[in-house]
């Protein structure tokens, strides 16, 4: 395997998380340059509605999941200012 094709695979199993999302569609978010769940959650629909096999209740699905993902990690990513502060 490629170094490019490792990182892609990386990329697309991080995608495949979202409910909804197998190897075939992560391949295409990933050529979409939607390659990682961060970008996801970022995503305008319109956009992920061009890729194919997308629909719109699919995008809204993942974009939910996205958001909730990338809002849970970066809560307990601050964690420790908040700890901090309230000491």
């Amino acid at each position: 395997m490629l170094p490019g094709e490792e990182a892609m695979d990386q990329q697309m199993k991080e995608l495949q998380k979202l409910k909804g999302i197998g190897e075939v569609l992560s391949r295409r978010l990933v050529e979409a340059s939607y390659d990682s769940i961060a970008k996801v959650a970022a995503a305008q629909e319109k956009g992920l509605e061009r890729i194919a096999g997308m629909n719109p209740q699919k995008v809204r699905s993942i974009v939910i999941q996205a958001r909730k993902m990338t809002g849970a990690a970066e809560k307990s990513r601050h964690t420790w200012v908040e700890v901090k502060s309230g000491g």
